[in-house]
């Protein structure tokens, strides 16, 4: 072999691998860097919005004005000014996110104690005073008198949140220095029994907005480096976590949110490939909450929610298994659109509900709108529901539509929607699948069965008796697959994300299950 083709041989053989390195490269999903605050800079200051009882400076000791006032969303520190931040920055350690020290001693805060707070030492009520007197520690919540606080034994146990929490002396950080920000490299496993950290996620620009709040309220209970808010970085780096725990440590991932938020990180956790997906828990804070009230978590919580109470229960709650359903679009005509797909949890609609929510969802992006308020938010959406049942823009919605059940033609009535359900609750709680006198003849519905169910609604009118249970929906049927042909465009929404759907084939098929945390209801 001359030089020459040896040249061209060795060429050949490193494409070869080099591509093939690629490609292996390419199905496996990419890796983020979790990144972690500096708590050397200074404290994670909130503005004071309300609160149940005054609150002192811990600086200059004066009562704060609410609408003046900051606090330290970590470690609780209070500020009533300017000045008083800088100081507390400089002279107040806040609650740190990683130590080299094994022992983990009680990070005390003066002042400003819990409501009932009680003395660890002595067991009276303490913090009771205006003034700011007394102590509290800001990991495992214990409080003490001024004359008793040296009475408790230094090292802290994290309390009764400690299987939630991901101790300091676990995390080890690294810097860099090309980004110029701290990143969370290894996570190791304390010697807590039972331990199942919690991770927290919300989104802080969706919604009504509180999820500031609630976040702000898990940043005071947990390692602040648990919670992660979803405005500004994407769920596939906040779910680094479930990488950087030991394998043998179950995850558990708390959603503050609505359901779109929560399907958002259930289909960021299928493209990541975990070898054990963490389990997912919903916190609702959406208008919906379709998803949080099949699963036991309730239909809405507020920016005070009790976030040591919600962890506590969290406790009882058992894995279950989710349905997820892929959604493909394929355009009648190619003309450079490209097809694509979705993830399907909850439901599908296509026609009136869909075109009710398109309207509220476009309402929502409006720079003028400023209303947060979960019940104004509901009317709002109501008022939509009544304009359309005068307007009725899906008015013959059978005339667009074929429908395919397990590859079956089913002929559709005259209609304006047709639903297909995973779960038990469509439209803010309604639960159309049991309604009416055929509900007790109806299949029984589970959401890790493999089965959609599919029916159909006459007009706007026929939505809002449903709501109010006097009436019930044309069944079609359950299936394992589905396809819709779409004649010509139409309102559509998929878990309450609606859009404008062109003509062309719409198939649903079933597409493993998302692993979520159930609480029986009494």
């Amino acid at each position: 072999m001359s030089e020459g083709s040896g040249q061209v041989f060795l060429w050949v053989v490193f494409s070869l691998l080099l591509v093939l390195l690629l490609v292996r490269l390419s199905r496996r999903p990419p890796r983020y860097s979790l990144r972690a605050r500096d708590v050397l800079k200074g404290h994670s200051w909130c503005s004071i919005h309300s609160s149940i009882k005054p609150s002192f400076c811990s600086i200059c000791e004066t009562l704060i004005n609410a609408s003046d006032g900051s606090f330290c969303n970590s470690c609780g520190v209070s500020a009533d000014s300017p000045q008083c931040i800088t100081a507390s920055d400089l002279t107040l350690p806040c609650k740190v996110i990683t130590t080299r020290s094994m022992k983990h001693k009680h990070h005390w805060i003066r002042g400003n104690l819990p409501l009932n707070a009680q003395c660890e030492v002595c067991k009276e009520e303490c913090g009771t005073d205006p003034q700011l007197n007394d102590w509290w520690c800001c990991w495992c919540r214990w409080c003490a008198h001024d004359t008793c606080v040296q009475n408790v034994n230094e090292i802290c146990d994290f309390g009764k949140l400690r299987q939630c929490i991901v101790p300091p002396n676990c995390i080890r950080l690294k810097y860099s220095r090309m980004k110029q920000h701290l990143y969370i490299k290894e996570v190791l496993k304390p010697n807590i029994s039972g331990w199942s950290p919690v991770i927290v996620m919300g989104n802080t620009k969706s919604g009504s907005s509180e999820a500031d709040a609630v976040l702000s309220s898990f940043c005071s209970v947990l390692n602040p480096a648990q919670v992660i808010d979803l405005n500004r970085c994407p769920p596939e780096e906040a779910l680094e976590w479930c990488h950087l725990l030991p394998p043998d440590v179950t995850c558990r991932v708390v959603v503050a949110g609505g359901d779109g938020t929560v399907c958002w990180v259930l289909t960021s956790i299928l493209k990541m490939k975990f070898e054990k997906d963490p389990l997912v828990a919903v916190l609702p804070l959406g208008t919906g909450n379709d998803l949080s009230r099949v699963l036991g978590f309730g239909e809405g919580q507020s920016w005070d929610a009790d976030v040591v109470e919600y962890l506590q229960q969290l406790a009882t709650a058992r894995p279950a298994l989710l349905d997820r359903w892929r959604v493909h679009f394929t355009p009648a005509r190619s003309l450079n659109i490209a097809t694509r797909e979705v993830y399907m949890y909850n439901y599908l609609s296509v026609g009136v509900d869909a075109l009710v929510t398109l309207n509220f969802h476009r309402a929502r992006q409006s720079p003028f709108y400023i209303c947060s308020n979960r019940f104004i938010n509901k009317m709002i959406y109501f008022t939509f529901g009544t304009k359309d049942v005068l307007e009725r823009e899906c008015k013959d919605l059978d005339q667009r539509l074929e429908l395919f059940m397990d590859g079956r033609h089913v002929p559709l009535p005259n209609i304006e929607s047709l639903v297909v359900l995973n779960i038990a609750c469509w439209g803010a709680g309604v639960r159309p699948w049991t309604l009416g006198a055929g509900g007790s003849e109806a299949p029984k519905q589970s959401f890790s069965d493999g089965l959609m169910e599919v029916f159909c609604l006459a007009s706007s009118l026929h939505i809002a008796q449903l709501q109010v249970g006097l009436g019930e929906p044309i069944r079609l049927g359950q299936c394992s697959s589905l396809k819709l042909c779409l004649k010509r465009e139409a309102p559509m929404q998929v878990d309450g994300e609606p859009w404008e759907q062109s003509a062309g084939t719409i198939t649903l098929t079933y597409n493993k299950q998302a692993s979520v945390m159930m609480r029986e209801t009494s």
